[in-house]
Parts: structure tokens; sequence; C-alpha cells
């Protein structure tokens, strides 16, 4: 212990000596949960449950799930049991002393605390608080007290690093050792550095829903999936993991993000796109999309063909289009039913009013396939009662008939041949019913038209066209819908075939701001028991023609003002100078009602903007710089390039020689390193070091999309930004 170098604090081996007995209770619980389990820390053990398992078994699976996710937390704690100390007094009470840590682990003999989660109620304290009087909202009502010392510990790999004691100064410094580290290849969960604006959006009561505002490096992506792990924290009893989705822009961004909830110590939570949803609750019924990624596509469209574009993309995404796709499948599962209602052998089974009536109001809550089949357990007891009707007639018109013969001529072997036959008569009738009945209900689908998914698609547009050139633009080249075209075509599938979507309880949209009202409003019809936290930057909105260009597209109209607002206006990504140029570049084009970013007060080598005179001087100076920033022992350097085309051409060029990785919008898989990425994926990611690398006039004349798309680039980087130009910088860019 003595060969032990602590760190320089009065309190260090004090706080050394905790760390060892906790480690102890730690290991103490991890050897009972293996035992229990026959699981080892550690280890993945894959939990299959039955199909259709009965409750006893669903129940004992489920703590059998629960034990090995504890294991897991267990097995990450031992290494890092906690970031925090809080010592609390409360009003008439006696002093307490809480360890703040990512999972909670109680003494199995005395069931006290040892760690406590950092979602508990008391963590407010370290979240929120400052030393002197505080309180925090207990489940036993408010707790007020005064907070005597708020202790940060850097533990890691079993052994403490360095204490930091609260204070303004001291914390401020715990925030920056952490922000000016180099960064890894995914994103990471921030506990330990979880900021109060932040801490507010993550808390935000489950049952209302939230709209979050949050600036280029406000964390606004990490806190959303903080904000998961937080619920199912706090609502354990009615939440599970499989009932929360997290919404992102593309399969490569998943891959960004993929360790934030493992690290926090949650599986299992459902991760996806939009088009992966779509996939998912559409099945076979999917059509085949167009690939074709319309921000690349529009980067390179001229902006009056831009703006064209993007009317028409605004059109199909708005809550206009969808209610009158709404009354189109109104109309269209009408005309679907047979004209002459149900009639079989000249009885009437239902008319047409009657079946009009029970297929829009007793049957409306079903797809029409499924409308189908629920109205034919209705025809079939209509048709059984039809041949026990028809079948009493003939009964009742052989009785008639027997009882004249038998009343017209005395008993002889010739009246009873001719009473067998009139008997045999009526049986093979019966028998004649019940095929006919049989036949009758085996063509019953034949009576319906059941329409093709795509060509309801294409017929509801031309009816929404004005004209033949409306027609044109509005109807997918090639005849295949693009990805614009999949919330229409979803609810197209929804309203005849159903959507095969799990129901979940809550769910999370990144990049928000991306998505058009039409697609919210879609997923929660899909969804009515969920609330939604959606997170976004409008500043970042270069999918504008696609999503939103205000809140108040969302806040009334598909919320129907029952959504709260809250900005994120804190970046802790950028360095100051770095913020500042960008925010310099977005002035151009302000959004009214968005409150201006403030960054962390973190210093750092100003950005340069540098002029190339001709390619070969370009490429040596992006070669020179990204060689000089992993001298200094920058890992995640990004050379960002406007266009996939012209991403590929900077790799041909130079990345061979840096083993540098091409990145592209179809990828599933993010890799760290020297990366070349076209502008329309960087969103969401951040690097140590970014280049973009052609800022000239040429390639960004002066628009309000392309600020949008260079404000996104310039504000990946957490440490340095170069930008280089061929010829005359861009306008947006600022002269000095």
């Amino acid at each position: 212990m003595e060969s032990v170098r602590l760190p320089e604090h009065p309190n260090a081996r004090e706080e050394f000596l905790h760390l060892q007995q906790t480690r102890d209770t730690i290991d103490r619980e991890i050897r009972e949960v293996e035992a229990l389990t026959g699981a080892k820390a550690g280890e993945t053990m894959d939990v299959q449950m039955k199909e259709d398992p009965d409750q006893q078994e669903e129940v004992t699976m489920q703590l059998f799930q629960a034990q090995l996710d504890r294991l897991r937390q267990l097995s990450m704690a031992s290494s890092q049991a906690y970031f925090a100390r809080l010592d609390f007094i409360p009003s008439g009470g006696s002093p307490e002393t809480w360890y703040l840590g990512r999972w909670g682990v109680l003494n199995p003999a005395t069931l006290d605390p040892v760690v406590v989660d950092w979602r508990s109620p008391v963590a407010n304290l370290y979240y929120s608080g400052q030393i002197g009087p505080m309180d925090y909202e207990a489940p036993d009502g408010r707790v007020e007290g005064e907070l005597t010392l708020k202790r940060m510990l850097t533990v890691r790999e079993r052994q403490l690093l360095n204490l930091f004691d609260s204070g303004i100064v001291s914390q401020e410094a715990y925030l920056q050792e952490v922000l000016g580290s180099i960064s890894s290849d995914r994103l990471r969960e921030i506990v330990t550095t979880i900021q109060a604006e932040q801490n507010i959006v993550i808390r935000h009561p489950l049952n209302a829903h939230l709209l979050v505002q949050g600036a280029a490096g406000s964390g606004k992506t990490t806190i959303a999936l903080h904000r998961i792990a937080y619920l199912l924290y706090a609502f354990q009893k009615i939440l599970k993991p499989e009932n929360m989705m997290i919404l992102a822009p593309n399969p490569l961004f998943l891959s960004y993000i993929s360790q934030v909830l493992p690290d926090l110590g949650v599986e299992r939570v459902v991760q996806t796109t939009f088009e992966g949803w779509c996939r998912e609750a559409m099945g076979n019924h999917m059509p085949k999309i167009r690939r074709e990624s319309r921000l690349e596509k529009n980067l390179s469209l001229p902006e009056e063909e831009r703006r064209k574009a993007g009317i028409r993309v605004r059109a199909k995404g708005s809550l206009d289009m969808m209610e009158k796709l709404a009354r189109y499948l109104d109309r269209l599962q009408l005309d679907a039913l047979p004209a002459a209602g149900f009639r079989m052998a000249g009885v009437l089974l239902m008319d047409r009013a009657e079946l009009e009536q029970i297929f829009t109001r007793d049957l409306r809550h079903f797809p029409l396939e499924q409308r189908i089949s629920e109205l034919k357990k209705i025809v079939r007891k209509r048709v059984q009662s039809a041949v026990s009707g028809l079948k009493e007639q003939y009964a009742a018109m052989t009785e008639q008939l027997t009882a004249r013969i038998r009343s017209a001529a005395p008993d002889s072997p010739k009246r009873q041949q001719k009473i067998r036959e009139i008997y045999d008569a009526r049986d093979q009738r019966y028998r004649e019913i019940d095929t006919r009945a049989e036949e009758y209900l085996s063509r019953y689908r034949e009576k319906f038209r059941l329409p093709d998914l795509m060509g309801v698609y294409r017929t509801f547009l031309q009816e929404c066209a004005a004209g033949p050139e409306e027609q044109a633009e509005m109807l997918p080249e090639d005849s295949l819908p693009g990805l614009e075209d999949l919330p229409m075509l979803a609810m197209i599938c929804k309203a005849v075939r159903g959507l095969k979507s799990k129901q979940m309880k809550h769910i999370v949209i990144d990049e928000c701001q991306d998505f058009s009202p039409f697609q919210i409003e879609l997923l929660r019809q899909t969804h009515p028991a969920a609330t939604f936290t959606l997170v976004g930057d409008l500043y970042q909105g270069i999918r504008s023609d696609e999503g939103i260009q205000s809140w108040e597209e969302w806040k009334g109209p598909v919320f129907h003002h029952q959504a709260a607002l809250k900005q994120l206006t804190v970046s802790y990504r950028n360095t100051v100078e770095i913020m500042e140029l960008a925010q310099r570049v977005s002035g151009r084009y302000p959004i009214p009602g968005v409150s201006e970013t403030r960054p962390v007060l973190r210093r750092g080598e100003p950005p340069e903007i540098i002029r190339a005179g001709n390619e070969k001087e370009r490429l040596a100076m992006i070669r020179d710089q990204v060689r000089a920033w992993q001298r200094e022992g920058f890992h995640s350097i990004a050379l960002i390039e406007k266009t996939e085309a012209q991403a590929r051409k900077l790799f041909r060029a130079v990345g061979k020689e840096l083993n540098a990785h091409l990145l592209s919008e179809t990828e599933s898989d993010y890799r760290g390193g020297v990366l070349i990425v076209p502008a329309c994926i960087v969103k969401g990611m951040e690097f140590d070091c970014v280049g973009i690398c052609d800022a000239s006039a040429e390639n960004f004349p002066d628009s309000e999309f392309l600020c949008r798309v260079l404000y996104v680039m310039m504000t990946r980087p957490l440490h340095r930004l170069r930008i280089w130009h061929r010829g005359d910088r861009t306008p947006l860019l600022p002269e000095s």
C-alpha cells in the first residue's frame, strides 16, 4: 500500500482506503451473482426465451436476465467504482456521505448504499448544486439541508488518480481536463461531467414530450442517450429497454454512438433509422427504394433547382399531404368493398349500407386486410344462419309433402319408397347447401379488391398533381420511390396491410430537425402510448427541405402544445476560438428564437484559413498538416470535402500515404483514425482535428443552405481546425 502513488490532496489516503473497501464489496457481490447465475463477469451469456413461454417461465427468465444485467454492471463498476463524493447534512438530521457512481452498489449484509447511482434523486446535488444550502426531491418528498462537500474523484482501473474539491475554479478545471483530452473513436458517456442545463433535459418527466434545441457541441445526442438510461432507472417497474427506441440519421451514425448505452449498463434498446423502422414494420411489403442521398444531390445542384426540389420534398413531408392521403385511403377502402353487399343463394346476408357501417365504424381500427378477415367472421355467421334457414325451409317443405302423401294413400311399399325418395332429395339438398356455403366462403376474398401498395402510391400522387408537369415531378424517377416517399408508403401499408411494429413507450429521435412533420405524426399514431424526446439544432438543418425550419411546425400541429421546448446553449466540444469563427458564419443567416451558443471557456489554437495556389500545393498542405497533428498525439482526424465525389478524389490522391479511411453514407461501421468524409455524413460526429479541404467561393457560394453546411463542418473539431481554399475564399467566411 505504501508503494502506491497518491494524488496531492490532504484526504487522498482516506479516499484511497475507502476505494479499497468499496472494491472489496463489489468483488464479493460479483462472486455471489456469479454463483447464482453460473455466468462469469466480463463474459457474455446469451439468454434465449421460448417462443411462447408461460407466465411463470417469462417471469423466471426476466429475473435471470436482470441478474445478468447486474453482473455486467458490477463488472464495469469494479474498475471505476465512483466519480464523486457528496457530504450533506439534512435539516434536523445527521451528516450523510454519498459516493456517486455509474451504477448503484449495496452492502449485501446491511443493504446500505455503498455507491449511489448517478440517476438517483440525491445525485441532483452533484449535477445542480453548489456548496451551501441545497435541497433535492426524494421519493418521500423534498429534502432540505446543507451540502458541505462536493468532491470529484478520478478513478480508473481500480486506482485513485485525482481529486478535486468543489468550487467554481476547481469544477471548471475538472471539466476542462476532461474536455481537453484526446477523443476516442466513438461517442462515449459523460456521466461525470453532466452540467445543470443538461441534467434538466435528462430528468424531464417521462409522461411529457420534450423538444431540445441543442447547439453544436452541446452534447444533445449524448444527453438523449443518458435520458434513456435515466428513464429506465427511474421507471424500471413500467419501462423495459425493448420498449424504447432511438432513431438516428443513418447506420454509420448508429455505429458512432453504439458504445454509449452499453457504457451506461443499458442493453436491448431498439436502435435504428427511419428507413430501418419502415423496413421492419412493413416487412415483405416494403418496396424497393431508390438509393440516393438527397443531401449529396443538393450539394451538387444549382440554387434554383435545389429550391424547386425542396418545395416538392417539403410538400411530400407536410401534414397537409398526410391529411390528403388519409382521405384518399378512406375512399380506397370503401372502393374495395363488394358493390352489392353479400348475397348467397338469393338470401341477403349484408347490404351495402350495413357493410360500410361495419367497415368504417366497428372495424375502423384495423388495416384493410385485417378488416376483411374480421368481417369474414361476421359473414360466416350470416352464412351459417342462412344455411340453417334454407335447411329449415326444405325440412318444412319435406314434412308438408310427406304428410300429403301419407294422407292421400294407405301405407304400402310404394308409398314408403316415395317418402324415402323425398327424404333423400332433402338430404341431397342439404349437402348442396353446405357445399354452396363452403364454396361461398372459400371465394370470400375474391369479392374484395385488395390494392397494390405501389399502385395506391402512384395513383394518389397523380391525383395530387395539378397537371402533367407537376405529375412528372411528384412521381419518382424510374418508378422507384425515394427515401422522402417512405412516410407515405408506410402510411399506405399501415392502412392496407398493417405495420408489424412493436409498441414503444418512449422514442428518442436524434437530428430531429431533418424529420418531416409527416414522419413524426406517423410515428406518433403508430405508437400512441409513447412519449417522445426529439433533439436537434435548427442551425444544422442542412436537410431543411425535408425537415422543419421552426419548432412551431411540431409543437402545435403534431404535439398539440403538449411538448416542452428546452435549449442547450453551451458548447462543450469546440474551443472558444473555433466556436467564435463558426458563429460568425452561422450569424449570416440567424434563426429567430434560437439562443446564441456560449462555448465553455477552453482556449486553443485559432483556426487557420489558408489559400492554396494550386491543387498540388493544397494536397501537400493537407498531408503535412495531418502528419503534424499526429505528431502532437491526435488520433481522430477528419478531412471533410463538400461532396462524395470530391472526397473520393481526395482519397485517391492522399488516402494511401496517410493510411486514411474513406467513409460514405452507405457504411454501417464507424472507424477512427484519419478519415476522409463528405459533408453529408459528418453531422453529429466529433473529431480531435478537422481539415475543411476546399472552402473556395466556387465551392461554397453565398446561400443559407451552404452556410448551414459549412457551419456543421466547422463545429466538428474538439481541438484544431484548418480551412483550405483554392482561388477566392467563400464569402461565407469572414475576412478577418
